[in-house]
């Protein structure tokens, strides 16, 4: 008896999201299980949705729902020139411009099927079944057309040597990560889509497509500045790879020509003025708002409880130690990325990538633990 227990207990254990799948290749209906798990995820997604969000019903600012109908609003009717410079103090526009024209189109669409729902300082706090329905939506539909097919392709693509039943799993799993199903669905966010354009980065580089990866970079960041805590990895990996190949001048040309052609489309609306330009800049990295505004599990706020740093430095000075502390933190990892892709073979592309997964966590752990002015949320 002793024997047939150890052996038992030595079995690994099988979850029921496995089994589930375990049984579908079973009856050879592999064919259906992407769709069920697509459609369980919207489910659930949607019943989040179905709850309150915070800031719900608390005047005067309602919380970050608002601030997404808010832009929606102004975006929609102000011209593009008072799209970071309206009303600062009720949810002023604080994201990069990708943010921005995401809002614009959800707002025409919103102005389409009920004007009220953005009228123009008149929907400020408005909180209708109706409205709230469409929100929820836009952040649904966004994350499926975006952030869900990199996940599934990611997979696809990368994981051949898993058994079907691992690779159903993993995308099971990471359709279902709570955190971000509770943040973007329940809280109101759209982290999902700078996480998706983040997923498609990876994808690129794993299919040695270097272009559309620097492009799909910059749609990440361009959507959300939290995008920049992936840039070292991504900008070590792709200047390797102009060093690793025979021809990498005219690559790093090529680089240089997307990621300027992409950011510049996207700043198209403010290229000709410098003060927008700057007006930009100064929404989307706030220093004047200091080192942190809220607790946040990070190195600032603990060194705070014993050492005071806002009270004995300048803001500049916070800045300049937050970057020096930051970039002692990510680069040995984008250094040991750089030199893993430079001994690069053909044999070893999985091993490089698998390096470069490793260092985008690296350096955005990096940035979360010692950069200026973290939000909670970008631990995501």
């Amino acid at each position: 008896m002793p024997r047939k227990a150890s052996r038992t207990a030595s079995r690994p254990s099988v979850v029921p999201v496995q089994r589930w799948f375990q049984f579908l290749e079973s009856q050879s209906a592999q064919d259906i299980a992407l769709p069920v798990t697509v459609l369980f995820a919207l489910l659930v997604r949607w019943c989040i949705g179905l709850h309150g969000y915070s800031g719900q019903g608390t005047p005067p600012l309602y919380g970050d729902y608002e601030a997404q109908r808010h832009w929606m609003e102004i975006t929609t009717h102000l011209p593009v020139s008072q799209w970071y410079s309206y009303d600062l103090q009720y949810w002023g526009l604080d994201y990069p411009p990708l943010t921005a024209f995401q809002s614009w189109l959800c707002g025409a669409v919103a102005t389409y099927i009920d004007p009220s729902w953005i009228a123009l300082n008149a929907s400020r706090g408005l909180e209708s079944h109706t409205s709230k329905q469409f929100m929820r939506a836009t952040a649904i539909a966004l994350e499926f057309i975006i952030y869900v097919p990199a996940i599934v392709l990611f997979f696809r693509s990368q994981h051949t040597k898993m058994s079907w039943v691992a690779r159903q799993v993993s995308i099971f799993s990471v359709l279902l990560q709570p955190c971000l199903i509770l943040i973007d669905h329940g809280h109101f966010q759209y982290n999902s889509v700078m996480l998706g354009f983040l997923v498609w980065t990876v994808y690129f580089a794993a299919q040695e497509s270097y272009i559309l990866m620097a492009v799909s970079f910059c749609c990440s960041f361009m959507f959300k500045q939290m995008g920049l805590y992936y840039a070292p990895a991504v900008f070590a990996f792709l200047l390797a790879q102009c060093f690793r190949r025979k021809h990498g001048t005219v690559l790093f040309v090529k680089l240089g020509v997307a990621v300027v052609a992409t950011v510049g489309v996207m700043l198209g609306p403010w290229i000709t003025s410098v003060d927008q330009l700057q007006q930009i800049l100064v929404r989307v990295f706030p220093v004047a708002r200091g080192l942190y505004e809220d607790k946040v599990a990070n190195v600032w706020c603990a060194v705070n409880v014993a050492v005071k740093l806002r009270s004995l430095f300048d803001a500049q000075s916070l800045v300049r130690l937050s970057t020096c502390a930051t970039a002692l933190a990510f680069i040995p990892s984008c250094i040991h990325l750089f030199f893993t892709i430079r001994r690069q073979t053909r044999t070893m592309q999985s091993t490089a990538i698998r390096v470069f997964k490793y260092c985008l966590v690296n350096t955005s752990l990096a940035f979360f633990l010692f950069s200026f002015q973290v939000h909670e949320k970008s631990i995501l």
